[in-house]
């Protein structure tokens, strides 16, 4: 099991609410994986579906979104909050970022995607929209490079 598939599963549980209905088909999903990282930022891995065997999409949602941003020419970024996630990494008061495709929010933390009108529901609160443009840029200083350096440091301590 994915860690994003193991933290859906703890947050249906911890609100009583069955999020598995979202999950991802097998086929959406192997296209997010498919996603080839930008080689100048990321040294450590070659496509998104190494990002989320790792587990370090969680937390790094802005990141992981501009990716699927930049693979669907329809995706729009949002930056947001949702409770569902506050006190995970990175996301202490619920901070969050997703894309929305086809009227669909597409969570690459929960590793799921949601009608709109579902999502407000859920408590998904968009706050700003990123520009086209803007949502496709990648930042040396938001990259995966980090989270695998930390990884390695920390095995050996």
């Amino acid at each position: 099991m994915l860690p994003s598939e193991e933290l859906r599963l703890q947050i249906s549980n911890k609100y009583n609410i069955n999020l598995e209905q979202f999950a991802w088909g097998e086929e959406f999903k192997r296209q997010i994986f498919s996603i080839p990282l930008d080689k100048l930022l990321e040294t450590n891995a070659d496509s998104l579906e190494e990002i989320f065997i790792c587990g370090f999409n969680i937390g790094h949602c802005g990141l992981t979104s501009r990716y699927i941003a930049r693979k669907f020419n329809d995706a729009t970024l949002y930056y947001g909050k949702t409770p569902l996630l506050i006190g995970t990494k990175n996301s202490p008061y619920g901070e969050h970022a997703w894309t929305i495709i086809d009227n669909n929010i597409i969570d690459t933390t929960l590793m799921i995607s949601i009608p709109a009108n579902i999502a407000k529901n859920l408590g998904y609160t968009a706050e700003k929209e990123i520009a086209p443009i803007s949502a496709r840029i990648l930042s040396e200083y938001d990259c995966y490079n980090m989270e695998f350096e930390l990884k390695n440091r920390t095995k050996f301590r």
